[in-house]
């Protein structure tokens, strides 16, 4: 069974971080874009269905909960997964509560990431 290419949007401020995890999934045969700020996520979003999202939660300006629960509002089917190096329960929990995929935390298990990519998109 082949498996389909994805529209994933990438947001992480670190810009290592987010390039490298970008060309994981674009060498996964996904088509991927990348933001660095919640801000351009939620634009990314605004102007592009994306089938999934992983955000970084910290990030200066818009976290990614907040950008997540801002996407929610007008795009309430996102799926998005987040990624943390911090444990920030409360802000976790909001974006459980608010439908989050799951949590990945930093630095992030390639493998694992792309083991639940492949189940979904089987």
């Amino acid at each position: 069974m082949t498996k389909r290419a994805l529209d994933i949007l990438v947001v992480d401020d670190d810009r290592d971080n987010a390039d490298s995890l970008a060309e994981v999934f674009a060498l996964d045969d996904h088509r991927v874009t990348v933001a660095y700020s919640g801000e351009q996520a939620i634009e990314a979003f605004r102007h592009s269905r994306f089938d999934m999202g992983f955000f970084d939660v910290m990030m200066p300006g818009k976290n990614g909960v907040e950008s997540f629960i801002e996407i929610r509002g007008f795009r309430p089917e996102a799926k998005v997964f987040f990624m943390t190096g911090y444990s920030g329960e409360d802000l976790l929990q909001a974006a459980r509560d608010h439908g989050a995929m799951g949590v990945f935390s930093k630095p992030v298990d390639l493998n694992r990431v792309l083991d639940m990519l492949a189940r979904a998109t089987a």
